[in-house]
């Protein structure tokens, strides 16, 4: 009885010290799939080491700062390059329109002062010298407030950009290109047994 007990015990240690020597010249080798296709590569003493990697923080801070400076630069800090055209599209013509209107109701406005200075000498001439009194101020009202709406329209395009700009940030990372029932898992095997390239045993983490 002794003989077979010294006998297993011996058995046993050699087998602890085989499954040793296996797992430490598993280190950075290459993985097998359960075809016998090579995987990929994995340390297992990564778990003793400290990640250096840092990853680039994406800033919504900045993004806002940026499409408050320069329209359409927070568009180009997160990487909407489509939308730039749009934005100076708004106030382009936005800001013509600003323009427009003012011109015009400055010309009424103008005929008007002349007409109504009670001085005979001051007589308007030009486009607008022989329309009446009632006309040219509905005119220069008109105008007065299309020029308020162009500018209205300006300022909310330029505050529309920089809103735009601070919600891409914030989403920058947030993946809607695929459902979650269609995207891919795949399978690292951390320990794997083989005998003649075929798996016996192994475990795996998915993710």
């Amino acid at each position: 009885m002794m003989i077979k007990q010294i006998a297993i015990a011996t058995l046993l240690l050699l087998c602890f010290q085989y499954e040793g020597q296996s797992l430490s010249r598993f280190n950075n080798q290459t993985m097998f799939m359960p075809s016998g296709k090579p995987f990929g590569t994995i340390d297992l003493r990564l778990n003793n080491r400290k990640d250096t990697v840092i990853e680039k923080k994406h800033s919504p801070h900045k993004a806002t700062i940026y499409s408050a400076i320069l329209p359409g630069l927070g568009q180009a800090y997160n990487r909407k390059y489509w939308k730039i055209p749009i934005i100076y599209a708004g106030l382009g013509i936005s800001g013509y329109l600003i323009g427009v209107n003012r011109k015009e109701m400055i010309d009424r406005q103008n005929v008007l002062k002349l007409l109504l200075d009670n001085d005979s000498t001051t007589i308007p001439t030009g486009p607008y010298a022989d329309v009446e009194i009632d006309q040219l101020k509905a005119d220069r009202n008109l105008y007065r407030t299309n020029r308020d709406y162009s500018i209205i329209t300006f300022a909310a395009f330029y505050v529309i950009n920089i809103v735009d700009a601070a919600i891409d940030a914030h989403f920058y990372k947030f993946n809607i290109d695929k459902p979650l029932s269609q995207r891919k898992t795949r399978h690292w095997y951390l320990v794997q047994s083989r005998v003649q390239t075929k798996p016996v045993f192994g475990l795996a983490y998915r993710f």
